[in-house]
């Protein structure tokens, strides 16, 4: 489980998901996150875990200089097949998050839709850190993940464990999921089949925040909160919100 991302995100991956996310889809969460970092066109901007790039194009064709970076070589495929399909130039670089040495670079990073929580609590610090770094001064940092008290209630409803069964890329998928109470990780097995016959099992394990611990995280790093949004929408975070999205500036460690 230890190294699921390695593996997690391939083609059973992608014809998963893009199905599910329509352009206007992509259009609106881009504008979003355009409209949460408020920086100008032409600024410097890394999709750090771009994926196949559905927002990064958008971010490109309206004037913002992009950076991918992913570790996925079959994603990073996708998004240059689609950067030829919207006729823009993206920047995209394959490397582990963990190892990450850009200094004062971007005017601007955002990881979107739960790429934060990959590893153990000291490597997603160093993934932190690597972003501090990576931002010039005054930089904004968008991180946008599950909301932890909300995860935590699903859960305790279900017994611990949720079981589903949906169609999505042409498989019948059975997704079953647990939370380890103890390190505060959600694990998810996907077991995919086609015409009854079983293909493919994948399973991903992600590290569950709440506001506290990642507000405490970041302001260890030097990254000082501006907002805290609960959805794509931009509505103030709550409890009950399905997302948590902070927007960050660079500014000084604390040690």
């Amino acid at each position: 489980m230890r190294q699921w991302f390695k593996e997690f995100f391939d083609k059973y991956y992608y014809e998963t998901y893009v199905e599910t996310e329509p352009e206007d889809r992509n259009i609106r969460e881009s504008k979003f996150i355009i409209s949460a970092l408020n920086l100008p066109k032409g600024s410097s901007i890394l999709d750090l875990g771009c994926g196949y790039a559905r927002h990064a194009v958008y971010l490109a064709k309206w004037g913002y200089s992009v950076v991918g970076f992913d570790l996925s070589d079959y994603l990073l495929k996708r998004a240059k097949e689609r950067c030829k399909k919207f006729n823009v130039e993206i920047d995209f670089i394959r490397g582990d998050m963990r190892k990450m040495f850009f200094e004062e670079r971007f005017d601007g990073i955002y990881m979107f839709y739960t790429t934060f929580g990959y590893f153990s609590d000291e490597e997603n610090m160093i993934v932190l850190e690597n972003i501090f770094n990576a931002l010039k001064r005054k930089g904004k940092i968008l991180i946008d993940v599950w909301n932890k008290i909300r995860v935590y209630s699903i859960y305790l409803h279900r017994n611990n464990v949720m079981k589903n069964w949906y169609n999505a890329g042409g498989y019948m998928i059975l997704e079953e999921g647990f939370l380890n109470y103890m390190d505060d990780r959600v694990v998810v097995k996907r077991i995919f089949y086609r015409n009854s016959k079983k293909i493919v099992e994948k399973t991903f394990s992600l590290k569950i925040y709440s506001v506290y611990e990642l507000s405490k995280m970041l302001r260890k790093v030097g990254l000082r909160i501006l907002k805290i949004y609960g959805d794509y929408r931009g509505n103030k975070y709550s409890i009950e919100s399905p997302r948590i999205i902070i927007v960050g500036e660079k500014c000084e460690k604390i040690f």
